[in-house]
């Protein structure tokens, strides 16, 4: 179930092809420092949103690991610079972008334990980095 509530959400956000104006600095440092995007919607009023963001955005162990492979964009779903592709009504949403390539690689709503998501994470730069490396 979870697998394919995933595959309909990475759908659903396919469509952004990086179109989205507002990630164009976060963009261009990613490409500087060989890092990803990872983008995360929440909401203040969602409390699986307050625990994410306490068990791992919070968290300076979790953080810093992330920061060594992420350019982390934390945007409020009510936002009006989030384009209309992002917008969806599962939150948290974490959607991981690769701006060498113009592309979403992967994305996942609802909550997720701090091991899981960071296996998640750690996955997704590996494979994005390892295919850029088989490239060259």
């Amino acid at each position: 179930m979870r697998k394919g509530f995933r595959f309909s959400v990475l759908l659903c956000l396919s469509t952004l092809a990086l179109h989205a104006g507002f990630l164009d600095e976060e963009n261009a440092r990613a490409l500087k420092e060989k890092k990803l995007v990872l983008i995360s919607i929440e909401s203040d009023t969602c409390p699986y949103c307050k625990k994410m963001k306490k068990e791992i955005f919070n968290s300076s162990e979790y953080r810093n690991k992330i920061d060594q492979m992420y350019i982390y964009v934390p945007i409020n779903t009510n936002d009006p610079s989030l384009p209309e592709s992002l917008r969806t009504k599962y939150i948290p949403a974490h959607v991981i972008l690769s701006p060498a390539k113009n592309a979403v690689l992967d994305a996942y709503a609802g909550y997720i334990d701090p091991k899981s998501f960071m296996e998640i994470l750690d996955e997704n730069y590996k494979e994005a980095f390892q295919q850029e490396e088989v490239v060259r």
